[in-house]
């Protein structure tokens, strides 16, 4: 039997995006963004535009249904705030937030889980940013922690691994998931 056959289907959906997870991954680490505070402040205007994009999925009637406190999750004030106690003007929104009001609820939900289950390095980055540039979840990295509390994105693979999905839903799940993290790429060339 395949080994994709064994795979749960949150699993098959990390499988999915994974070489694109990495190639993201790398290129971040690459550019060093705790070395110093410009290349932080880069970092988090590429989070605060990529999180402007997703904004308007925490208000998805089905996501809602499915997930605890999801208006909870957002991110963005913490940006804001970030962004704030840096000095760092907000960036311009030359893009609109995407509307997900109506969008497949397969596609909301793999959006959802590359936002919020796939956190680049969260945990150890905040470490670093603590350590090198001495911000903390009171002032500079209130984003970082947030992005890091515990199992946001497990919470998220059990939801999926539990849904009642069709074949047809389950390749939406994975193209909402791709077309998140292809997103993410187009704001990163961006910024770096």
């Amino acid at each position: 039997m395949p080994i994709l056959e064994l795979l749960s289907r949150a699993e098959k959906l990390k499988q999915a995006i994974v070489n694109i997870s990495k190639e993201i991954d790398h290129h971040l680490l690459a550019l060093s963004p705790t070395t110093d505070l410009d290349n932080y402040k880069k970092f988090l205007t590429l989070q605060y535009s990529y999180q402007v994009e997703g904004e308007n999925l925490y208000q998805h009637v089905d996501l809602h249904k499915y997930v605890d406190n999801l208006f909870d999750r957002t991110r963005l004030p913490l940006i804001e705030q970030d962004l704030n106690d840096l000095k760092h003007p907000l960036p311009n929104r030359t893009l609109q937030p995407r509307c997900f009001q109506h969008t497949d609820f397969a596609y909301a939900l793999g959006w959802l889980y590359v936002i919020e289950g796939s956190q680049f390095s969260a945990t150890t980055l905040g470490k670093q940013v603590e350590a090198e540039l001495k911000l903390n979840n009171q002032r500079g990295a209130r984003y970082l922690a947030k992005a890091s509390e515990c199992n946001k994105g497990c919470q998220l693979s059990h939801l999926i691994d539990n849904l009642e999905l069709s074949d047809e839903q389950q390749a939406t799940l994975i193209e909402g998931a791709e077309q998140a993290r292809q997103r993410f790429k187009f704001y990163q060339a961006q910024f770096y």
